[in-house]
């Protein structure tokens, strides 16, 4: 009998000496070459988003009063206001050129850790150089690198907290724990929804992974864990909350005050079951609320006293939106227990707007105008997305043909792909399969999918498709993995008799 070939994904390719530079090369020149070619065709950097976003501080604050107004920021983790406020105070009047390189790097960087984190999982180097190329080059992935949002920066951490991830898991060197923990604090400083839970559970899995390493990862992980629980205990103690964000209660709002008619609403108002606040739109106006709250008492800071900004939005760093939150989540918990079906309504849009394409996204359509066809193309042959009707005033006339308007509009391959990682994911982790070796890497890729998956939609709803963006590189990644080691134990195969 011949003697067993060992899979693809049994080596360390970097560590046997079969990587090569040429595949580099090529993904970069792929890169370039293809944002030459959206630029031709109309794509621009969008910072128009800059003086009006939710979850920016007002330009100007950031200009005159950058320390104070993030040391007193608590809607928001300060990390990317604290990116914006150095790039206006920098380089004034070069913004939008500043923004464009920086997320002309960022896509470098994507490209480049997306390469390298398949040749860690085992997938040889023209496939890696292929399938890396696809990626960058498609227009989801060009879209968002072309929008002033966290969306894009998190998913190239996150990325990049992957590779890391694995190279520890594979050596164990103190540097590249590092390197992970510190990508991680900086997604726990920019989104709420990578929470200091989460990154509790990465440490907690790492020490019980690799147990003999355990004091190089509590080392590792020591000062980022301290940086963010220190920011949560900051917010506990200026604003009574230990959290990244104090929007919960209104973000939760959206999952089942939300999802009431006006009906439903108002009898259990009537009944005493929600609060006037429950009366009003989430995230209105501050104006709206002041008859049902008290108007806060002026502190002399201006992130927290300014009511609106001067584009006319509301300033949602108000400390009246602390005590707003409170009462939707209140009232939110309330709906729940009273009257369930409006929570599994929202669950329901929730993973149906999950699952549509990421280039389906509101903020990014005036680009996606300039590349429709190629958007839509892309749109079904990587996604799934056939149907493209949907009559929004269903929702409250005739519910059920809405949601299943809905469901045809959804990405079926998104659908397929999400529930292959997830469900085989689970299975490889508890038991061994020669198709995915490396099982202690394997558990970053499945976790965060997991977790964003399950976590933001069971408390969000209105943006979920943007939320999956990011971890649309891992199942990708998994699924490249995955297919390499079914076809390397066909190959094998033969060899051992069978």
């Amino acid at each position: 009998m011949k003697k067993r070939r060992p899979l693809a994904a049994d080596r360390s390719p970097l560590a046997a000496g079969n990587w090569t530079l040429w595949s580099v090369f090529v993904v970069v020149g792929v890169f370039v070459l293809s944002r030459i070619g959206y630029y031709l065709a109309g794509v621009r950097f969008d910072a128009s988003s800059l003086p009006w976003f939710w979850q920016f501080i007002d330009p100007a604050l950031l200009k005159t009063n950058l320390g104070q107004s993030l040391w007193y920021l608590h809607s928001q983790p300060p990390a990317f206001n604290l990116f914006l406020g150095l790039v206006l105070n920098l380089l004034p009047g070069q913004e939008s050129a500043v923004f464009t390189a920086c997320y002309l790097l960022l896509g470098l960087a994507f490209t480049v850790t997306m390469l390298l984190l398949l040749r860690e999982l085992g997938v040889p180097d023209t496939p890696s150089a292929v399938l890396t190329a696809v990626y960058v080059a498609s227009p989801a992935c060009v879209l968002y690198e072309n929008w002033l949002f966290y969306t894009y920066p998190m998913t190239v951490l996150l990325l990049l907290a992957a590779l890391f991830w694995h190279r520890f898991v594979r050596r164990g060197r103190f540097l590249d724990a590092l390197v992970l923990f510190v990508a991680a604090a900086v997604l726990a400083m920019t989104w709420s929804l990578f929470h200091l839970v989460w990154l509790l559970v990465l440490v907690l899995a790492l020490v019980l992974l690799r147990r003999r390493d355990w004091r190089t990862v509590v080392a590792a992980a020591a000062v980022p864990l301290l940086i963010v629980t220190l920011w949560y205990g900051k917010n506990l103690a200026q604003f009574g909350q230990f959290t990244g964000s104090t929007w919960f209660g209104i973000n939760f709002s959206k999952m089942t005050n939300s999802m009431l008619t006006v009906p439903e609403r108002r009898a259990l108002y009537d009944s005493g079951t929600i609060s006037a606040v429950s009366l009003v739109p989430p995230f209105s106006n501050p104006d709206k609320y002041y008859s049902t709250l008290p108007k806060p008492v002026p502190t002399g800071i201006p992130v927290l006293d300014q009511e609106m900004k001067p584009s006319g939005i509301p300033n949602f760093n108000n400390p009246l939106y602390i005590d707003v939150s409170l009462q939707y989540g209140r009232d939110a918990l309330a709906i729940l227990k009273a009257h369930p079906p409006a929570y599994l309504r929202g669950l329901a849009e929730s993973y149906l707007l999950y699952f549509l394409p990421a280039s389906a996204y509101l903020f990014v359509a005036g680009n996606a105008g300039h590349i429709s066809g190629l958007e839509r193309c892309a749109s079904i042959a990587f996604n799934g997305r056939f149907s493209y009707h949907s009559d929004h005033s269903l929702r409250s006339t005739q519910p059920s043909l809405y949601y299943q308007q809905a469901f045809l509009n959804t990405g079926w391959f998104l659908i397929l792909a999400y529930a292959l990682v997830l469900i085989l994911g689970l299975v490889f982790l508890l038991r061994r399969s020669s198709l995915i070796n490396h099982r202690s890497s394997l558990f970053f890729l499945w976790f965060n999918v997991a977790w964003v998956t399950l976590v933001a939609n069971a408390v969000e709803v209105g943006e979920n498709n943007r939320f999956r963006f990011v971890t649309d590189p891992l199942v990708f990644a998994f699924l490249a993995a995955l297919a390499v080691g079914w076809l390397a134990r066909r190959r094998a195969a033969p060899s051992n008799g069978l």
